[in-house]
Parts: structure tokens; C-alpha cells; sequence
């Protein structure tokens, strides 16, 4: 197995909460950067939907990328 089939079976192994957790961090770091680019509030607010959504998906991250 290469190393991208090593990280797809790693992350069918992540349990249901840290899948949730990967999808919704992903999720709003999806709202964070479409409101950087609509600029239609303050730069800051996209950012701190980015910084959720990477603290949010840091769990299930380490699992997938982990050893």
C-alpha cells in the first residue's frame, strides 16, 4: 500500500466523534474563507472561523496523520 492508502484506511478508522468533529471543522473553514473572500464582514470574523475550524479538526488530524 502507498502512503495515500495508508491515510484513507487510517482515516475509516477514525471513530464517529472525531469524523463529526473533521467534518464540521472542515465545514467551517469552508464559511471562514468564503467570508474572507465576500469581504462582506471585518477580515477578522473569516479568521476566527479558520481558527475554529483548525482547532476543531485536530483530533481526528492527528489520528489520519499520525504513526
Amino acid at each position: 500500500m502507498g502512503w495515500y492508502s495508508n491515510k484513507v484506511a487510517k482515516f475509516r478508522q477514525v471513530p464517529d466523534p472525531f469524523f463529526s468533529l473533521h467534518i464540521t471543522g472542515k465545514f467551517l473553514a469552508g464559511v471562514g474563507i468564503g467570508v474572507l473572500l465576500a469581504t462582506c464582514l471585518p477580515v477578522w470574523t473569516g479568521w476566527i472561523f479558520i481558527i475554529v475550524a483548525l482547532i476543531i479538526a485536530i483530533p481526528s488530524a492527528r489520528i489520519v496523520l499520525g504513526k
